[in-house]
């Protein structure tokens, strides 16, 4: 059969005008042409192998360049992150620094022979003796409760919160610091000396971030700013402040009681805990005294140790 004749008959089978004669000729043609294909020689296997193999191994350098340029970018955009986050860090603790700087404070001075009461948002109060100077600022922070006293006395009854220290900074460098507490600072500068006294509560002195001394309840420090030189001694304070409880359980009282005095009390039944109290008391008053009025209000009593610094309740 001639290339014309196998051409024309295809079509015809294709065309589906074929004999049932010509229709097998084609047939065992194309079964003849599909068994030669099928039988390749090894040589041909090898040859197809080791193009497939080399296909493989373009196509895993290619996704290993691709897996760079990805984990690269990603480093790329990790770092422009970083760099942001600082970035806007640095400008929100300029932005916050120069707040804090441009913080309002004002100054309050009194005359010879006059005394001026401050009382702030916190509950805190301050009375300023005669020919005194303090700077204070218009609000405090959420931080910090920081006040100047540039010259003269002042009277510092200083409501009680932990998360903001309470501090009182002199002209000399002399640093006050307390939670909440009663004390009288003395500070001229035409004198060589500065003076502290504890009415209640603890209050800790420092000079130039050194711990001159803590002081409690009717203690007192002397300072030298000539010579640096730190005294504590015994002190009958004048000034005393009052606390009042209104319905307050006798846990709360107790914790009150023991920052005033610098005492310990200790419930030895935890039911009396929440026991409740109304009154007002004065820190002229000592600590016993006290603890005998709450105790017989309740029907309990109390014990106190030789010390006078342990108490203990009972039922």
């Amino acid at each position: 059969m001639t290339e014309e004749q196998a051409k024309q008959l295809l079509q015809k089978y294709l065309d589906g005008k074929i004999t049932s004669t010509e229709s097998e000729k084609v047939e065992r043609w194309y079964a003849l042409l599909n068994r030669e294909h099928s039988e390749i020689s090894a040589d041909r296997k090898r040859e197809i192998g080791n193009h497939i193999f080399g296909e493989l191994q373009m196509a895993m350098r290619s996704e290993r360049v691709r897996r760079f340029a990805y984990f690269r970018n990603t480093w790329f955009k990790i770092a422009a992150c970083l760099l942001l986050s600082l970035s806007i860090g640095f400008a929100v603790s300029k932005l916050n620094h120069t707040v804090n700087n441009k913080i309002h404070f004002i100054t309050l001075t009194t005359e010879a022979n006059q005394k001026r009461k401050l009382k702030f948002s916190d509950g805190s109060e301050i009375i300023l003796g005669s020919s005194a100077k303090i700077s204070y600022p218009a609000k405090f922070t959420a931080t910090s409760r920081t006040v100047e006293l540039r010259e003269g006395e002042a009277f510092f009854d200083i409501a009680h919160d932990e998360k903001r220290p309470f501090n009182v900074k002199t002209a000399s460098g002399l640093n006050i610091q307390v939670l909440g507490t009663s004390f009288q600072v003395k500070s001229y500068q035409n004198s060589h000396k500065i003076e502290v006294a504890v009415a209640t509560g603890k209050v800790a002195v420092m000079n130039n971030k050194r711990l001159l001394g803590t002081l409690i309840k009717d203690q007192q420090l002397e300072f030298d700013k000539h010579t640096g030189y730190a005294a504590i001694h015994h002190s009958n304070s004048e000034r005393h402040v009052q606390f009042s409880f209104q319905g307050t359980t006798l846990k709360e009282v107790i914790e009150k009681l023991e920052y005033v005095y610098s005492i310990k009390i200790r419930l030895t039944d935890t039911r009396l805990a929440g026991l409740k109290c109304t009154a007002t008391f004065s820190s002229s008053q000592k600590p016993e005294e006290i603890l005998d009025i709450l105790c017989s209000l309740h029907h309990i009593k109390f014990i106190q140790n030789q010390d006078h610094k342990t108490f203990k309740i009972n039922p």
